[in-house]
């Protein structure tokens, strides 16, 4: 039990004269760091959350005297030295959950089965490309003539042809070998697909048609191959997409808490405090017990667990 300090309505000469008085020039005293330094770590912490716990503390207890005040401002020392502990814990998991995809990352570098598509990062961008490609194919033979497409969405198609092409995919020939039999009316020959900016449908579906034209084979049938190589493609990068994904839950799940020995560094640190703390707590106790006329103890026994040993 902590007892209040007594009050009373005696005066002293060259200080407060009431009880009100004195308690308010004691807390200016600490506010101004008289008593003991802020445990404040700079950058981190701020001053004047330390001052507020602390005064909300020595409010709480209530000591009287110097003995007593030393204790509460242990007890308030020690406890926000826990809530740091905490702070730490907290930051120690955060920091493990967001170094989980360069972890990531660095685990499947190390995989054979995995060629391309790295990083996480990558592995979500491929994902979003394929679909959108896989959607552009979708539509684009019921596009009007006329239509404008973007200079990346011509690129890819046509390029996506060239790949597709018979000669190439059997190895016969490169695509850059195919290209110089290409012509498409409209494009200028020495400007690159991907920097022409006057692409439209009709353009890219003569295109389609010069790739065909120049490698013997049907301009439909070579759109087809390309739209259903787009939709397997997007697949794949789907799967890849949530097996990564799946990934991450569980590596995110698994560091839920500190690694081991963080953990262990803790766990000892934080009894260590609790420990100090309640010591200094009971010996107020004691101190404000016996102040009251009550009968205290001089050896305590504190009991936190256990022995692990």
């Amino acid at each position: 039990m902590l007892v209040p300090s007594e009050r009373s309505n005696g005066s002293s000469v060259g200080g407060p004269s009431t009880e009100e008085g004195k308690e308010v020039a004691r807390w200016n005293a600490t506010r101004h760091g008289i008593r003991s330094p802020a445990p404040v770590v700079p950058g981190v912490e701020k001053r004047e959350d330390w001052e507020e716990h602390r005064d909300g503390m020595l409010e709480d207890l209530a000591p009287a005297g110097p003995l007593e005040l030393a204790l509460a401002e242990r007890v308030a020392l020690l406890s926000w030295r826990l809530y740091r502990v905490t702070r730490y814990e907290t930051e120690t998991i955060a920091a493990s959950q967001e170094k989980a995809e360069e972890d990531l990352a660095q685990k499947r570098r190390f995989s054979a089965s995995i060629s391309e598509g790295i990083h996480p990062e990558d592995v979500r961008g491929l994902a979003k490309h394929t679909a959108a490609k896989r959607r552009l194919l979708r539509r684009f033979p019921k596009l009007e003539d006329e239509k404008r497409l973007d200079a990346m969405d011509a690129d890819s198609i046509l390029w996506s042809a060239l790949d597709r092409t018979d000669v190439v995919a059997e190895g016969e020939e490169e695509p850059e070998d195919v290209l110089k039999r290409v012509a498409i009316p409209g494009v200028p020959e020495d400007v690159e697909w991907e920097d022409f900016e006057g692409w439209t449908a009709g353009m890219v579906k003569a295109g389609l048609e010069a790739i065909a034209g120049a490698t013997g084979e049907d301009p439909e049938e070579l759109l087809e191959a390309v739209a259903e190589g787009a939709i397997r493609d997007a697949a794949k990068a789907k799967h890849q997409a949530e097996q990564v994904e799946g990934e991450l839950t569980n590596m995110s799940r698994e560091r839920l808490l500190p690694v081991e020995k963080t953990l262990e560094k803790i766990t000892r640190y934080e009894a260590h405090l609790s420990r100090q703390m309640f010591k200094a707590l009971h010996e107020l106790e004691a101190l404000q017990v016996r102040r009251s006329g009550g009968a205290a103890p001089l050896a305590r026994l504190d009991v936190d667990g256990l022995s692990q040993e």
